[in-house]
């Protein structure tokens, strides 16, 4: 899995209850690029990532503290 899936994956997986709809929303983003994100088939930046994480109440910290990211 590279970088983008572990990503994205990570994203879905912490987004549990709350739609991408929500998401996108809060984050101001399109739905569509949030559904490319968690597949996997968008390259993110930094600020991104961030806004998401905000809309998702989560740190940083938090995001990479995962069996996921733990992988070389």
């Amino acid at each position: 899995m590279d970088i983008k899936q572990k990503v994205g994956a990570r994203i879905k997986e912490l987004r549990k209850d709350r739609s991408q709809e929500d998401i996108a929303n809060t984050a101001e983003m399109e739905r569509s690029f949030v559904t490319h994100i968690e597949s996997g088939r968008r390259n993110i930046s930094i600020e991104t990532l961030q806004r998401i994480l905000s809309a998702l109440n989560i740190s940083f910290q938090e995001f990479f503290d995962s069996k996921e990211f733990s992988k070389p």
